[in-house]
């Protein structure tokens, strides 16, 4: 019964997108950006989804989470979808989207770690906003996304046209992976002195991935970011946003600390996805809004069902 609702509960995602973006089709930017912002908003007045938000914040972070954190989500995610409908169908470039992101002056970390020449591994989380701002990335310096493949041609299709909206390259990650192949593949993106930008934040199976400590509790991560970036010795940045008052956000990046040396492949991937997932928690802490994961079906199983091994950090 658990294995039919989710596929109904799929179902009908899919046919509210793909309703969503026939109804909005002809529609200029500005409508389109007010209709769905009301949407969400309503979503967001819900009591019930405003409890569940806030509800897996503390169990993920304690109870230090900032009164309000679960308002400021639903109106990050408002952007998001509104933004994002925008962009699909006329364009990154036709919107005002670039207007609100904003790099601080560590964006020269980025530039630095480009100039190296030996490409760079962009170790991204699901920010609300994460791809469209790798839109912005990818207008600075040449840069592909690893996504997910899609499991219909619907999806592949409408996939298509929103990475091609965004103006970036993109790189699959199938769904039957031969490692060897594809990551020969990844590779060569970074030989090329390409940014690859990977989102480690995907609870995968025990067998796909490393065992690792998040929220207190025992997880398992996939470590291909951290793999690739040993094997083609590129740099590791992390970028973490902060909201602005203006519904703007603000982009800053950090270089993350190199592999250790002093242990074996596997030891040193896993070193560095639980480093990437301290670094995780603690932006997530001080902006806990940001995170658009919070009711990704597979995060609020985990949450709910997994109970803590340790304390808040």
């Amino acid at each position: 019964m658990t294995k039919r609702f989710r596929q109904l509960r799929r179902a009908i995602t899919q046919l509210a997108i793909r309703k969503t973006i026939e109804a909005t089709a002809s529609l200029p930017i500005g409508p389109q950006q007010s209709n769905v912002r009301r949407l969400i908003a309503f979503a967001g007045n819900i009591p019930v989804l405003r409890w569940k938000v806030r509800k897996l914040m503390c169990l993920a972070l304690g109870d230090g989470v900032p009164v309000g954190a679960e308002r400021h989500y639903f109106r990050h995610v408002a952007w998001l979808f509104s933004s994002s409908l925008a962009t699909f169908h006329h364009g990154f470039a036709a919107t005002r989207v670039a207007d609100q992101i904003k790099f601080n002056e560590t964006i020269s970390v980025l530039d630095d770690a480009v100039a190296e020449g030996r490409g760079v591994v962009l170790t991204v989380p699901h920010w609300s906003g994460h791809q469209l701002a790798g839109a912005l990335v990818a207008h600075r310096h040449p840069m592909a996304m690893l996504v997910r493949q899609a499991t219909t041609s619907e999806r592949a299709a409408r996939n298509a046209k929103w990475y091609q909206a965004l103006g970036v390259e993109t790189v699959l990650r199938p769904n039957q992976a031969s490692r060897i192949k594809d990551g020969v593949a990844y590779l060569k993106i970074l030989k090329r002195g390409k940014i690859l930008a990977v989102s480690p934040d995907l609870l995968s199976g025990s067998a796909k991935g490393f065992e690792i400590s998040i929220f207190g509790r025992p997880a398992t991560l996939p470590g291909g970011a951290f793999a690739l970036a040993i094997s083609s010795r590129a740099p590791m940045v992390r970028p973490s946003f902060v909201w602005q008052s203006d519904s703007s956000f603000l982009i800053t990046f950090e270089r993350a600390p190199p592999p250790p040396d002093n242990c074996n492949r596997d030891a040193a991937i896993h070193a560095c996805l639980q480093d990437w997932c301290h670094w995780f928690e603690e932006k997530l802490r001080a902006n806990p809004d940001s995170w658009l994961f919070w009711l990704d079906t597979r995060w609020s199983r985990f949450l709910l069902s997994t109970p803590r091994t340790s304390g808040v950090e």
